[in-house]
This record gives C-alpha cells, sequence and structure tokens, in this order.
C-alpha cells in the first residue's frame, strides 16, 4: 500500500513539474504594434508561472518570464497597466512582477476589464502570492498594509483611492 501512495505521489508531483516547463519564443527588436497578439499564448503561461512559482525555486525561469512578459508589456497596445506607489511597494521586485502579471493575465482573459478592477485583481493575487511566497519575497510593509485592509474588508477602496477612481 505504501509503495503505491509513494508512485501515485510521485506521478503527481512529476506532471506538476512537467506543467511549469515550457519554452518561450524570442521575439524581434523591431515589431508592429499588431505583432504583439501573437504572443499573448505565451505571456498568458508567463504569468501563470510567475503566479504560481516560488522565485526562490527556479530563478534562471523566473528571470526568464519575467523579462518575457516585461517586453511584452512595453510594446503591446493589448494591456495598460496603472502603477500606483500606494498599492504596489516599488523597492520588492518580485511583488511589483506579481502585480504585472495578475493584471496582464486579467486583462487578456476578459478584454473588457475596467483599470479598475484589473488593479483590485492585481492586487488580491499579488496578497496571495505575498502570504505564499514571503519567506522568497521579504517582508513589505505595504503589503501587510494592503492585507490589514483587505482583511477589513476595504481593500477595494483603497485600491480605487489610490488610482484616483
Amino acid at each position: 500500500m505504501k509503495k503505491i501512495l509513494l508512485v501515485l505521489t510521485a506521478l503527481v508531483l512529476s506532471q506538476m513539474a512537467m506543467a511549469q516547463q515550457f519554452s518561450l519564443p524570442i521575439m524581434p527588436e523591431k515589431m508592429w504594434p499588431s505583432d504583439y497578439a501573437k504572443y499573448e499564448t505565451d505571456v498568458l503561461n508567463c504569468c501563470n508561472y510567475l503566479l504560481t512559482a516560488d522565485p526562490a525555486f527556479n530563478q534562471p525561469k523566473h528571470e526568464e518570464c519575467t523579462s518575457f512578459l516585461i517586453r511584452w508589456l512595453e510594446g503591446t497596445p493589448q494591456v495598460q497597466l496603472v502603477v500606483a506607489p500606494d498599492i504596489v511597494d516599488p523597492d520588492n521586485e518580485q511583488l511589483l512582477v506579481a502585480y504585472l502579471a495578475a493584471w496582464t493575465r486579467h486583462a487578456l482573459q476578459y478584454k473588457d476589464s475596467s483599470p479598475l478592477v484589473c488593479a483590485n485583481v492585481a492586487v488580491e493575487e499579488m496578497l496571495r502570492y505575498y502570504e505564499n511566497f514571503k519567506a522568497s519575497t521579504g517582508s513589505s510593509k505595504k503589503a501587510e498594509k494592503l492585507l490589514k485592509h483587505q482583511r477589513n474588508g476595504n481593500l477595494a477602496s483603497v485600491v480605487a483611492k489610490a488610482l484616483g477612481m
């Protein structure tokens, strides 16, 4: 019985490891705005990876995904991000990347979402990421403050105020 359980556990873990392995295409230096749409699936894969993988676990893959996402965001007309210093700690790179990935993923999956909806989803995801990987991301006073607002039920109003809405 223990052997069967061990084999099943090993199979599940190997499937999880394989699910996080994907290769990213190389984007050309010069692209038209319409060219960015071809990479949406790859960007979604990056966002999913960045939001679920511990940044300390596979640092080269994490850095590759981060670079790919930022390069795509710099040129795409599909996603317009708003980063407010009251809701994102610019000194904590991991939390900033989680915010960018969450916003991007939501904006691509729900193309008619408003910036306020995207920001709320991004902050919620960033806080979940912070709680899951606090040991790797380090502590953040802003994230802790946002967690208090979340527990009090007024996170959405804090996000709206930070975005000026």
